[in-house]
């Protein structure tokens, strides 16, 4: 398989792969109270990113420059790095949590990558201008020169671009850890 087709595998299926991984957290999990608290902390403020950034974007229309979009250019992705590792830290597993890495660059940078290119075919020398004031992934503090720090915000919009799938797939894997955390059990191996 050559890096294109990689990459576009990547990109359709990293929801699908995303999944996976959530139920391998939940699968090798030894959740603590401690670590549940900091974890559940974590997941809930990176899907907070993602709501709000699904709720600013209009998919394929319009370059989203403001808002998240004025602090990363990926936020909905720096959204579910920060809901996946709060996952990981929730489980208690430092192997898990060393994997995460690695997978989630690699399906991640392969996305990025194929979504950059389709950006720049569509919107041309604006996201050329975008891409130069605006971090790739992680955000800068304050919001690049020229892009608006606020925006508009649809809640409607986040659910319309289907962000309560990511919201259910948090709350469910969350709600698994800490049952087994309360109650003590974990899978046998």
């Amino acid at each position: 398989m050559n890096l294109e087709k990689t990459t576009i595998f990547l990109q359709k299926w990293r929801v699908r792969l995303g999944h996976v991984f959530g139920l391998l957290i939940i699968i090798f999990a030894r959740p603590e109270f401690k670590w549940l608290i900091l974890g559940a902390a974590v997941a809930l403020a990176g899907e907070a990113i993602r709501v709000v950034s699904a709720g600013s974007i209009m998919k394929d229309r319009k370059l989203s420059i403001s808002g998240p979009y004025a602090r990363t250019r990926n936020p909905l992705y720096f959204g579910s790095f920060l809901m996946y590792l709060g996952l990981c830290l929730a489980a208690n597993n430092i192997w898990v949590t060393a994997a995460y890495f690695p997978f989630f660059f690699t399906v991640y940078y392969a996305t990025i990558y194929r979504e950059e290119k389709f950006l720049a075919e569509k919107f041309g020398a604006e996201y050329e201008a975008f891409k130069a004031a605006v971090p790739r992934f992680l955000p800068r503090l304050m919001p690049a020169k020229g892009a608006e720090a606020g925006g508009g915000f649809s809640f409607s919009l986040a659910m319309k671009n289907k962000e309560y799938e990511a919201l259910v797939a948090v709350i469910v894997t969350l709600g698994a850890l800490w049952a087994m955390g309360l109650t003590g059990w974990t899978f046998k191996f």
